[in-house]
């Protein structure tokens, strides 16, 4: 009779502690926070050892930036069961951090116990950047391809490796990759244009330049700042900006340098499609 008794009160005891957890829960879900995390508390003092409450309480805390207090959560969490989603969001908080060697501890540990949960190998990713072990973080990224092809993360870190090592071929396609999913990604298109004039591909750097002066706000405002000075001011005893340019591409083959004085007349001018030309025309000579 003791012993139904007993089982009786056990079951009546999870059904409490369920009852609890899903106040607790629809409390987060409505942003009422401070009420969660009192919910759960009061439930892991009436059960500790309700793993789920450990684990939303140690989210919230991560949510709030309060990282000490979620590793507690997760750890408790862990003496009470392994999964991959403890041990990626403990490799997280060590990695917002900056203790990159604990966060890759736990994010292998994740990937042992979940080997495609391409999460854990992006962050990795990210954590041997962080130490400048370029050759691993390379082959994180391009396992996180081999699940996600799109991931932007992943796609763009790679671009930027191959970029800083000289691979100049490979870092451009993994940037027209990105372009096609995003075409208004105007920092990527600058990367692109100088990836271009690193190989010789000088029409097509120009090209991309000038399609990002058109874009970009800070080409923009620069540009209607410039055009907004008027250009007799920049007459003198050499005469007007006009005559300055007449006379300069007079002298455009004698003297290369003169391309470079013809880009900042047009700047000046606010024409900085004609600018971008010069400019372009002289990275073109053989000594430059």
């Amino acid at each position: 009779m003791m012993r139904n008794h007993s089982i009786k009160d056990t079951i009546m005891a999870a059904r409490s502690s369920n009852q609890r957890f899903n106040e607790a829960l629809q409390l987060e879900k409505q942003s009422d926070f401070d009420g969660a995390m009192k919910a759960y508390m009061e439930l892991l003092r009436n059960d500790p050892d309700y793993r789920n409450a450990y684990l939303n309480l140690g989210s919230l805390y991560s949510r709030l930036n309060k990282l000490h207090e979620a590793m507690q959560c997760y750890r408790a969490a862990l003496t009470l069961g392994r999964d991959y989603i403890t041990h990626f969001n403990m490799g997280c908080i060590y990695y917002k951090m900056g203790n990159y060697s604990q966060a890759l501890d736990h994010l292998s540990k994740s990937l042992e116990i979940n080997e495609r949960f391409y999460l854990s190998l992006l962050v990795s990713g990210l954590c041997h950047s962080r130490r400048n072990d370029l050759e691993s973080a390379e082959e994180s990224f391009r396992k996180v391809l081999q699940h996600v092809p799109e991931n932007r993360v992943a796609l763009t870190a790679l671009a930027i490796i191959y970029y800083n090592s000289s691979r100049y071929d490979r870092s451009l396609a993994l940037l027209d990759r990105i372009l096609t999913l995003d075409k208004e990604t105007l920092t990527l298109r600058e990367l692109k244009s100088d990836i271009l004039l690193k190989m010789g591909r000088i029409d097509e750097s120009a090209k991309i330049t000038k399609e990002v002066a058109a874009r970009s706000d800070g080409y923009r405002y620069f540009e209607e700042y410039i055009k907004s000075v008027p250009v007799e001011i920049y007459s003198d005893r050499y005469g007007t900006m006009e005559e300055k340019i007449a006379s300069l591409q007079v002298n455009i083959h004698s003297n290369a340098d003169n391309l470079i004085a013809l880009s900042l007349c047009h700047l000046l001018k606010g024409e900085t499609e004609t600018a971008i030309d010069y400019l372009y025309q002289y990275k073109k000579k053989p000594s430059n």
